[in-house]
């Protein structure tokens, strides 16, 4: 009886089973759009419930389900589908487009808009351009992404400032970055740092490429005017990732390892070489000179070693969406002791309280510590030092100790042993709320910060600084933000679309920062703190800024074929004088949607035709904090008479106000052969006008002999250009391509009360080889032109002013012989998808640009004890020569290096800087784990491949030693970028 009873029950409970899970099978399919081909990454969803999936390259999906119960299938741009599950086990779905969800919505200044109803010049940089890139800052993810944008890294030094431009240089003594906003914050991009390492360090290096979104590239005045008195230079718009309504949680893991090493290098004499060319320069013999020998420039670099860990988890229900990510760097970079160490959080959440309430909040914190080095223009500084260091020189004793080598620094012994660190802990955030009147109007208010605490410690020991030296600067930045809007969106009869903004900002920034330094330590155990036994240095600054704006917008747009639209900000600031703290800035600007027209009807090639056009005004208030007022410094650098005193540094000018752009913009954007080409082309005029700048005055007070006040203009034209093709599209392969092109020409207008030339024109003069110029641009070469060795003499010769050969060239013999700013600026893309593998490279490129390659004025000088290029071994001996460097017994052979266009060289280049090749493993692979959704392994090499000119073999084009608006296009043993080749997975549960 037990047995059978037994069986019984097992036979029941089988039964049981079987019915309760009878209904639930795996449901497989493929999703497709309205031409057929499968869609990849479409959502498919059991209403009702978390359960869900995306659909893999070729549009398949597999979801376990019950009978009954429904399946959701959603793509951007096609409308959403609903199919009950039956009793086949296989759902195939084609979805067909949304006309209206195909709008897509850019996101520009205080607000959003819909692509088709834009006016504006704005270049978007979404997530499927930026997403494999191994980038150490924002700045990374732009270059050669948008038209009419040009990013040049200053340096290969990890956290160094970079030079960013749109649509040229707006300005010549004030500040030429553009305003950038990350959610709603404009950043404070004030270089904090004191300096060390050379170089300044990068203000958006504390944001994390990894939470970035998209970019907004907003760039003609109809976009930055609402941005008022800092929209002159562009502004970049930052979005962060966040999550959607009814998304099931999505977890990602995304690890990677990449190595790096250097672009390029000088090729340096070795020990042998130099001896025997010092030796044959002064008729010697190489045993004359010291012996042994050390190859410096290949010890100072080695293959740097980065690994990234990066985690978030996004989703979403009904009323709540959320995104939180966190993110690890541990970077070494290819140049000895220069190392990167960053830890970063971030929170996103929004949250619908009700029906009238909607508020949010948008964290990040980071964390950097940069173990920094000398850059550039120093004997400090590791390339600097290894390429000018007499090659028979060695960095250890017969015992292996360090060694002081004197004038030029043992960078082997800095590193090993020096302190040189920055440290950095960066919030920034705001917290949001929005209240709904109706379904058309709303209120949004939010309050935001960006707080920087920085400290940089520099040690140096005996061996490198005798007594030692030591300081430490500590600096921490303070801004908060509150934003206050009225939004109104409207539609009447399907037919006028009114859109509005109105309202207010207000900023608050305050800076504190405290220099000390001190000498003569007890030893060199003393390495954590600066007090040393001989008096210091202490230096204690407090700045700070106050601006209010009010602002508004209206955009209004008729049967989807006309649109016009205004804005207006009047903007007052504590930067300006008493007499002009308000300014007001403003655009006006149409847009013409001809594919709408019935004319057009018939044009079946044609999707989208549209004509804008704007024109406006904007501002530049990066000048610092107190230019307008006098001002004074003291403490003991000012003594008198041993005692502290106090000195002017600058007269007031209660008349000082913004640098003022006026531009205007006409464009075109052209889709055609449904949507597989689309272009858009811009011409644009933009004249800054009542530059800032350095005055001369009569010595009447106290030595000033100059004060900031308003006078010049400047004027910047060009076109920006971006095409997209989809040029194969087919179930198992695609391939697309984008191309975006900016023209840019720069002319300076007036300089009044500046400098004059021989021959009557106005400079200012950016540095010892270029001059802002009227007439030319503000990045002009002035320099003598030289002429080569003469085969015959072996002389060097030069040209004079008149074009005539000379071997004594005087500085009155200085001609306009370049431009640092390029003819044209650049990217090229192109994507490859075959099945589950994908192929991504990308070109970035600039054309007509010269660059001052100034540490050729020590490499190439072939007297002295610094180091030599190889080059300098190609000597003039006899008649016929084609020689590099002049012969020995030549009067011209201890000028040859003097500062001509024998250090300029044709900056031009392309360069392929990101190749990425991925594999998405299969979604059928994937359901056997039971826990993975999807899963990318991949390929990427940065900076891989540099075309540039025969004569730049060591030379990086893409690095420049400033990034003020002067001087720029120069280098001086600027590190080079660094080629990188990574390996990643990426993992979503």
């Amino acid at each position: 009886m037990r047995s059978k009873f037994t069986w019984m029950l097992t036979l029941f409970m089988a039964f049981a089973l079987q019915f309760s899970f009878a209904q639930e099978k795996t449901i497989t399919g493929t999703v497709t759009d309205q031409d057929g081909l499968p869609l990849p990454g479409a959502s498919v969803l059991v209403k009702g419930t978390t359960n869900g999936t995306q659909t893999d390259f070729n549009g398949n999906y597999s979801i376990v389900a019950s009978e009954g119960e429904t399946l959701v299938f959603a793509f951007i741009g096609q409308k959403t589908e609903e199919r009950i599950i039956g009793a086949s086990s296989v759902i195939d779905v084609q979805l067909v487009e949304d006309a209206q969800a195909l709008e897509e919505v850019v996101v520009i200044g205080y607000g959003k808009q819909t692509k088709e109803k834009l006016v504006q010049s704005v270049a978007i940089v979404g997530s499927e351009q930026i997403e494999d890139i191994p980038a150490v800052a924002p700045q990374e993810l732009l270059q050669g992404q948008a038209s009419g944008v040009q990013v040049v890294n200053s340096s290969g030094i990890l956290g160094a400032a970079p030079v960013i431009k749109i649509r040229g240089v707006a300005s010549i003594n004030a500040g030429g970055r553009p305003l950038v906003v990350v959610d709603g914050v404009p950043l404070n991009d004030a270089n904090l740092s004191s300096g060390q390492g050379g170089q300044a360090l990068n203000p958006l290096g504390d944001i994390n490429p990894n939470d970035i979104e998209s970019f907004s590239v907003l760039k003609d005045a109809a976009a930055t005017a609402i941005y008022g008195s800092r929209g002159s230079n562009g502004v970049v718009l930052i979005t962060t990732k966040s999550g959607r309504k009814n998304q099931k949680t999505k977890i990602t893991l995304d690890m990677s390892t990449s190595w790096s090493e250097s672009t390029d290098l000088f090729d340096m004499m070795d020990a042998d070489q130099f001896r025997g060319f010092v030796a044959e320069r002064a008729g010697a013999t190489p045993e004359d000179y010291p012996q042994g020998g050390f190859d410096w420039a290949p010890n100072v670099v080695r293959t740097g070693l980065s690994n990234d860990l990066n985690f978030s988890v996004s989703g979403g229900g009904e009323k709540t969406t959320f995104f939180t990510g966190f993110t690890y760097k541990d970077q070494e970079g290819f140049i000895i002791g220069n190392n990167l160490n960053r830890m970063s959080g971030r929170l996103n959440l929004t949250h619908e309280a009700n029906d009238w309430l909607r508020m949010g909040v948008n964290l990040s914190v980071t964390e950097n510590r940069n173990d920094r080095v000398g850059s550039e223009n120093s004997t400090f500084a590791p390339l600097t030092s290894s390429f000018l260091q007499t090659p028979w020189v060695e960095p250890y004793d017969e015992n292996g100790n360090f060694v002081n080598t004197g004038f030029i620094a043992n960078v082997i012994a800095i590193e090993a042993l020096d302190i040189n660190d920055s440290n950095s802990f960066r919030t920034v955030g705001n917290i949001f709320g929005e209240i709904s009147f109706t379904d058309d109007l709303y209120f949004r208010t939010d309050f935001g910060i960006d707080r920087v605490l920085l400290e940089e410690f520099s040690r140096s020991f005996e061996i490198n600084s005798p007594g030692g030296y030591g300081d430490d600067y500590v600096a921490q930045q303070n801004k908060l933000v509150w934003n206050n809007s009225l939004n109104w969106n409207k539609t009447f009869a399907n037919k006028h679309d009114v859109s509005a903004v109105a309202g207010m900002s207000y900023e608050q920034t305050d800076i504190r920062d405290i220099f000390v330094s001190a000498t003569g330590f007890l030893s060199d155990d003393q390495i954590n703190t600066v007090s040393g036994s001989e008096p210091g240095t202490t230096i204690n600054t407090v700045t700070g800024s106050r601006l209010v704006g009010y602002f508004a917008r209206t955009n209004y747009s008729y049967d989807n074929k006309y649109t016009v639209e205004a804005s207006f900000r009047r903007d007052g600031s504590s930067r300006f004088g008493a007499n002009n703290k308000y300014g007001n800035f403003w655009a006006v600007g149409g847009a013409w949607m001809l594919s709408s027209e019935r004319f057009m009807e018939n044009v079946d090639w044609i999707d989208i035709f549209k004509l804008r056009g704007n024109y406006g005004t904007a501002g530049n208030d990066r000048i610092g904090d107190f230019a307008s007022l006098a001002r004074f410094e003291g403490g003991n650098i000012s003594n008198y008479n041993g005692a502290s005193g106090l000195r002017q540094l600058s007269a007031a000018n209660p008349d000082l106000q913004w640098e003022r752009s006026k531009s205007y913009d006409i464009g075109f954007e052209l889709g055609m052969f449904n949507n597989r080409v689309n272009l858009s082309v811009d011409y644009y005029n933009k004249t800054t006008t009542d530059l800032i700048l350095n005055v001369p005055i009569p010595q009447t007070n106290g030595g000033l002999n100059s004060i900031t006040d308003n006078v010049g203009e400047m004027e910047n034209r060009g076109f920006d250009i971006d095409l997209n093709t989809v040029n194969i599209r087919t179930p198992d392969f695609e391939w697309t391509t984008s191309l975006n092109l900016g023209i840019n020409e720069n002319e300076v207008l007036s300089l009044p009360g500046a400098s004059v030339d021989d021959q009557g024109r106005e400079f200012i003069s950016g540095s010892a080889s270029q001059r802002a110029i009227v007439g030319q641009s503000v990045n002009t070469f002035y320099l003598i032109r030289y002429n080569g060795v003469n085969p015959e003499t072996g002389d060097a010769e030069w040209l004079d002013k008149d074009g005539n050969v000379t071997t004594t060239p005087t500085a009155d013999d200085r001609v306009i012989v370049g431009d640092a700013n390029p003819d044209f600026v650049g990217g090229f893309r192109n994507t490859l998808k075959w099945k589950n593998f994908d192929l991504n490279f990308f070109f970035n490129f600039s054309y007509g640009n010269d660059i001052m390659i100034d540490g050729l004025r020590f490499t190439d000088n072939p007297n002295g004890f610094f180091n030599k290029r190889a080059q300098l071994l190609d000597v003039w001996e006899n008649p016929g020569d084609e020689a590099y460097v002049p012969s020995f017994s030549s009067s011209t052979f201890s000028t040859f290096a003097q500062r001509s266009t024998a250090q300029l060289r044709d900056g031009s280049f392309a360069r392929l800087k990101n190749l990425t090749l991925g594999y998405s493993v299969p979604t059928s692979f994937l359901e056997k784990s039971g826990f993975l959704s999807g899963a990318r392994i991949y390929f990427t090499a940065n900076n891989l491949l540099t075309i540039k000119a025969d004569n730049m073999d060591g030379i990086d084009p893409e690095v420049t030693d400033t990034v003020g608006n002067l001087g720029q296009g120069e280098s001086f043993f600027t590190p080079p970028q660094s080629k990188t080749y990574l390996v990643g997975v990426r993992l979503n549960f």
